[in-house]
């Protein structure tokens, strides 16, 4: 199956040698990039469960091990959404279903992962309301990018709080909330899904704005091109 390849998210780290050599060791072993996308759910839903009980833990240790397991688990979601992509098109292993499997893995995990840090806020009993926004918000830049496809436009992935940006955020607040007392490190999550939301509601106003401008010059192209 041929792949579009302009739709496909710019991701830097695809020239880098290990993904390469990973994605090339994946595809020998019959690995599909479908279970890779499968596999990216199960990292997001450890993430999620970490970060839910990180700071329900009575002990130093037991709050470490969540939210180091919570920073490496966004990682290896992240790895798989590289790596599914780079078995299905450099691998040739693309299938029918590869879109769905492409798209809705993601938007699981998104909402897995922003919900279950939201949850886990227990110092802030308005934190989960926060989680789910974020996790809608998030939804809503998945729409409103294949939007623009489905309108014949090229896909956006404008920011400022796109999938890799939202996650990074919440990678390095994991890291940094290992550092501090329990009621800091819960402020400092919270601030991050604070800014994750507000982030990503500028992203949709971009992604949505861009959409409408693009849609607006083609319709002047084709008045100019009929007069």
């Amino acid at each position: 199956m041929e792949i579009n390849t302009k739709e496909r998210r710019p991701i830097a780290m695809r020239d880098k040698h290990w993904a390469q050599a990973s994605a090339r060791w994946l595809g020998k072993h019959n690995v599909t990039p479908n279970q890779i996308s499968l596999a990216s759910i199960v990292c997001a839903l450890v993430a999620g469960a970490a970060f839910s009980l990180a700071f329900t833990c009575p002990t130093l240790w037991r709050r470490v091990l969540c939210l180091l397991l919570a920073a490496a688990m966004i990682q290896g979601r992240l790895i798989c959404n590289l790596l599914d992509g780079m078995v299905a098109v450099e691998g040739g292993k693309a299938s029918l279903a590869g879109p769905v499997y492409n798209e809705l893995p993601d938007r699981i995990s998104d909402s897995l992962i922003l919900i279950g840090v939201g949850y886990g806020l227990i110092q802030y009993p308005w934190a989960a309301t926060l989680g789910w926004s974020a996790a809608l918000l998030a939804l809503m830049t998945a729409y409103l990018r294949l939007l623009g496809g489905t309108c014949g436009l090229k896909q956006q992935f404008l920011g400022p709080m796109a999938k890799q940006h939202r996650m990074a955020t919440l990678f390095v607040v994991a890291l940094v909330a290992l550092f501090l007392p329990p009621l800091w490190g819960q402020g400092v999550i919270a601030l991050a899904l604070l800014i994750v939301n507000l982030g990503t509601l500028v992203t949709c106003w971009r992604r949505g704005k861009a959409i409408l401008r693009e849609l607006n010059q083609l319709g002047l192209n084709k008045e100019q091109a009929d007069e």
